[in-house]
């Protein structure tokens, strides 16, 4: 607080006057705008926390499809593993073991039952009716292991041929023909 006689002073000194209410303009004003950042700032909080429940929603909602992401992800993982098992069980190069042990073992039981009827374990008949469907089981499975081998030999020529380019775009050119 002034004195009357410093008041009186500064009323007399016009310059000094100005400047005092210059800073009182502009302290007011930096008073202003810092009420006005306040308002602000308090309005930005209140939308923020309006936003908040949406954002926990979205937080929670977020959560549930990564965890049904994790759970798809491990059922893909398990029946990927199951038909690569499957694939490898039923491959043509698979059953084409199980033929050939098919057919082996139709063979040893023919050379068993041929051995019981030499050394006169097994009776004409008995050895004639198992012998004839052991022969048979052995012409079926060699039949089909052949005709399976066939297709696989055909199965790989078209890959080899697929993989191969015909030359100068003539199909059935020999390679050397090729530009």
């Amino acid at each position: 607080a002034l004195s009357t006689a410093q008041l009186r002073a500064l009323l007399q000194d016009e310059p000094r006057l100005q400047r005092a209410a210059r800073l009182c303009r502009k302290f007011q004003s930096l008073q202003l705008e810092r009420e006005m950042c306040l308002a602000s700032n308090c309005t930005q909080a209140k939308v923020n926390l309006s936003l908040r429940p949406r954002l926990e929603d979205g937080k929670a909602s977020l959560a549930i499809k990564y965890q049904e992401l994790q759970e798809i992800r491990e059922a893909c993982w398990d029946k990927q593993q199951r038909l690569e098992v499957y694939l490898e069980k039923w491959s043509p190069q698979s059953a084409l073991g199980q033929l050939q042990a098919r057919l082996d073992a139709s063979e040893a039981e023919s050379e068993a039952q041929i051995k019981q009827f030499l050394a006169q374990e097994l009776p004409l008949e008995s050895f004639l009716e198992s012998f004839c469907q052991s022969r048979t089981r052995s012409h079926v499975c060699r039949t089909q292991l052949e005709k399976l081998q066939e297709l696989l030999q055909k199965e790989q020529v078209q890959k080899d041929q697929v993989g191969r380019k015909d030359p100068a775009g003539c199909p059935g050119a020999p390679a050397s023909m090729a530009p």
